[in-house]
């Protein structure tokens, strides 16, 4: 699960590296490009990611049976997906000269997205694979699989785009291949997940659904909370970095900077709240008692504060160091320095809240995960900082953020101890 994520923050910084290496217009267009691409799918990949509790909960259930019934209400729903998505990244590839980008900025920005955009039909269709297989506890193949994909994509950029090995230099077109071809790689070899044994025996082509279990509708309920979540959080941000640049060019860089220090922190937790998820999942298709699943949810927890904390002093340890690498000017290594003081505290916060969704998503209710960090997104962190920032300018902003986790995390708590009240079974 590790892997997944440093899989996808390796092909955002190998793109970043290249395209600057290209031109200033190509970084900037190619940036604003990704970051339009992935609020468009978020949503869509976010809810298909239902797949993997639903197929964790059959699993403990032992009606494994059912969850070739529930790969085909994933393909099917994948289908719906690439179509919207397709309709979105039109409106999107139109628009793009509409973006304050020179006319060269523009013109490379829909290029780029004119061959980026087929990724998406297959990283959905293969990623009903992926989730089911996490689903089922196989995230061994999954991870070595994304683990590979990096050095191919490092390769093929250094090939197309820079024009090595006989090849003729396509700069962004080049990086663009680049990305498809890896993608469409490493697509082919999440179906071979299909050959392990826990996929033996499941009837894709003759299974049925049956509503409420395995059909469109059960991934939706579960999923659609989950694709709002994200992209409330990605708004959200955005909002923020708006209000941060009237600061000024030297406070909108550190805020970008640290906020891009905060997403690498975020690697180990992730596979421990994804682990958390499916196991939690797996744990109520058994049946299990609440003192079992909350001992699980215990033990993530305390891992969580071990992570946390440790990533929290190498960032105080190092928290200059960490600035000069990403900067040399003086005044944005300065207020780098302090913002990463708030990353380290923010960072452990969150790792703690992000267990305690993880669990309230292993119980299937991510409606009431939806709520809560709606709420703490904009109405306890952009409204606190926005407030704050008038007494502490940009620190205000982070201190927001660090209420609306603290907002979440309380809330998370009560509502997953009145969660596990309700399930059955012995105590």
């Amino acid at each position: 699960m590790v892997f997944t994520f440093l899989c996808d923050i390796s092909f955002a910084t190998v793109t970043t590296i290249a395209t600057s290496w290209i031109s200033p217009a190509a970084v900037a267009a190619v940036g604003l490009t990704i970051n339009f691409l992935f609020f468009t799918i978020a949503f869509f990949f976010l809810s298909l990611s239902a797949i993997t509790v639903i197929t964790a909960e059959l699993a403990g259930s032992g009606d494994q049976a059912k969850i070739g019934a529930l790969l085909k209400s994933g393909f099917k729903l994948a289908l719906i997906f690439c179509l919207s998505a397709a309709t979105l990244i039109s409106l999107l590839w139109w628009s793009l000269p509409l973006m304050p980008l020179s006319e060269e900025g523009a013109s490379l920005a829909q290029h780029f997205l004119g061959i980026c955009a087929w990724i998406v039909p297959l990283e959905f269709f293969a990623f009903v694979f992926v989730f089911a297989s996490n689903g089922l506890g196989k995230t061994f193949w999954v991870g070595a699989i994304n683990f590979c994909a990096v050095p191919i994509l490092i390769a093929l950029t250094w090939v197309l785009a820079f024009g090595n090995l006989g090849f003729d230099a396509q700069g962004v077109p080049g990086v663009a291949y680049a990305i498809l071809i890896t993608v469409a790689i490493r697509s082919c070899a999440f179906l071979f997940l299909w050959l392990q044994k826990e996929f033996r025996g499941l009837k894709f082509l003759e299974g049925t659904t049956e509503a409420g279990t395995n059909d469109i509708w059960k991934i939706l309920k579960i999923g659609t909370p989950l694709g709002l979540t994200e992209i409330s959080a990605m708004a959200s941000i955005a909002v923020i970095g708006v209000f941060v640049s009237q600061f000024g060019v030297y406070s909108l860089a550190a805020h970008n900077i640290a906020h891009n220090v905060f997403l690498l922190a975020h690697l180990l937790i992730y596979g421990l709240s994804r682990a958390t998820v499916i196991q939690v999942g797996l744990r109520v298709g058994q049946g299990a008692s609440r003192s079992a699943i909350k001992s699980l949810i215990s033990t993530a927890f305390f891992v969580a504060l071990l992570i946390g904390c440790s990533a929290a002093i190498l960032i105080f340890a190092f928290a200059a160091e960490i600035a000069a690498l990403y900067s040399q000017d003086t005044n944005v290594v300065t207020t780098l320095t302090s913002l990463l003081v708030f990353v380290a505290i923010l960072r452990l916060l969150d790792d703690c809240t992000m267990i305690l969704q993880a669990s309230l998503e292993g119980l299937q209710r991510t409606k009431a995960i939806f709520q809560i960090r709606t709420t703490s997104h904009w109405f306890v962190g952009l409204a606190s900082g926005y407030a704050l920032s008038f007494w502490l300018g940009l620190f205000g902003f982070w201190v927001g953020i660090g209420l609306s986790f603290i907002y979440a995390g309380c809330l998370f708590g009560v509502r997953l101890q009145s969660e596990l009240k309700l399930l059955n079974g012995p105590n």
